[in-house]
């Protein structure tokens, strides 16, 4: 009689089970870890590059903000430096119609009539001189109303020995600028 032996080749399901799970677990593991290490990488480098862009962000608002400052600062100081200069260009005007004035009673004494002093005033001009012709006086003052836009009158005149002394006043309009 022969023995009969019986092999069993099937491994139990439930050690299989198990041992597969353990088996997927030590060759897969290492490439899920490996994986979520990349994930939280990736995470972290986005999350310092969008702190950076933040950061760079605040600095330039910074920046402008200086530069507002500054400007308005730049601005204010403009703005002062052009109302001076219109207040100097009103002066200026002023004074070359002074000039243009004192220049046009210069200019129109005769040669007959010399001049002993001026005396220059806010809107006058005194002119205090000496002529030996009452007639020549006379032109000069109706000459000079003539061309100067305001009053030219005779103030005192005296004779002393055939000379005329006279002080002559020039009112005129100053000029608005």
């Amino acid at each position: 009689m022969a023995k009969h032996f019986r092999f069993n080749l099937l491994v139990k399901k439930e050690k299989a089970v198990f041992t597969e799970a353990v088996s997927f677990l030590n060759s897969y593991a290492k490439y899920v870890i490996v994986l979520t290490q990349i994930l939280v990488l990736i995470v972290f480098f986005v999350k310092i590059v969008l702190d950076q862009t933040v950061i760079d962000l605040k600095e330039t608002i910074d920046q402008k903000n200086q530069i507002i400052l500054t400007a308005t600062e730049m601005i204010n100081n403009n703005n002062l430096t052009a109302r001076k200069l219109i207040e100097i260009s009103k002066i200026l005007e002023t004074n070359d119609y002074r000039y243009s004035s004192l220049k046009l009673v210069l200019t129109n004494i005769p040669k007959s009539i010399t001049v002993n002093g001026i005396h220059l005033q806010q809107n006058k001009i005194v002119l205090e001189a000496q002529g030996n012709r009452p007639l020549d006086i006379q032109k000069m003052q109706v000459r000079l109303s003539n061309k100067i836009k305001g009053k030219v009158i005779i103030d005192q005149i005296s004779k002393k020995t055939s000379v005329y002394y006279f002080k002559l006043s020039v009112n005129y309009e100053e000029q608005q600028g």
